[in-house]
């Protein structure tokens, strides 16, 4: 059951998220063709790593043998760390999506730090029951709220970063 709630309070999470960074009402217009081709670039280098990723999990499991880590929870990394790669290119040159750039955006911020504290709970429920390393081997269960726990981290931990290097003048471009 508990399961369920978080998924579904997760999915309205994101909804939250939708409606506060995507309002009908915003103009949109002010991305420039500069802005377009770094997310291009973005996306081709998110995918690259993302198809390089899952090659490599895939032969190292074949040729090496099974790693402690759930096959499953091995291609959700893979596929977080391509989205990954995308949100930080953009974060560091300076086309990510509005965030922190209107007033009100600080709302993202305060939003991923409740979905990593519903993370954070989640995980430490399943850690109590026993299920987050069962026989040796991370688990689906544990392990994929330590994987969104860390994502969102990041996203985060760059995103102030970056504010704070913006701040002094430094920019990273």
């Amino acid at each position: 059951m508990s399961e369920i709630l978080s998924f579904t309070v997760a999915f309205i999470a994101v909804q939250i998220f939708k409606i506060i960074m995507f309002k009908k009402d915003k103009d949109y217009s002010g991305y420039d063709e500069r802005q377009e081709l770094i997310r291009g670039r973005a996306f081709r280098y998110g995918f690259l790593t993302l198809a390089f990723s899952l090659a490599a999990v895939t032969l190292w499991e074949e040729c090496v043998g099974a790693l402690p880590i759930e096959f499953s929870l091995l291609m959700m990394a893979c596929l977080m760390v391509g989205c990954l790669v995308v949100i930080l290119y953009d974060i560091w040159k300076d086309a990510y999506w509005g965030i922190r750039q209107a007033s009100g955006s600080n709302a993202a911020i305060v939003l991923m730090v409740a979905v990593m504290v519903m993370q954070y709970l989640s995980f430490r429920g399943h850690a109590s029951a026993g299920n987050v390393i069962v026989d040796g081997i991370l688990t689906w269960d544990g392990g994929i709220y330590l994987l969104i726990f860390a994502f969102f981290a990041l996203i985060i931990v760059n995103l102030l970063l970056k504010a704070w290097v913006d701040k002094r003048g430094g920019s990273a471009e």
